[in-house]
């Protein structure tokens, strides 16, 4: 399992940081557990829409990457 974290911010400016986990699965047998998973540093999970941009799924909001 490897995790990475990178910083985002909402519209209002407003950063957070978001924690990525990909799971280290057989090749063979590549099924839904081996998708990667976005989390809000408080838990919240979070949704990929594209490279930079995440929705919240509990709210709705979205959220941009930050280049660091």
């Amino acid at each position: 399992m490897t995790t990475h974290v990178f910083t985002a911010q909402d519209a209002t400016g407003r950063q957070c940081r978001i924690q990525v986990t990909r799971s280290e699965g057989d090749a063979a047998h590549r099924d839904v557990e081996a998708a990667p998973r976005y989390v809000l540093e408080d838990g919240s999970h979070v949704r990929r829409i594209d490279n930079d941009t995440f929705q919240i799924i509990g709210t709705g909001a979205y959220v941009t990457r930050v280049a660091e």
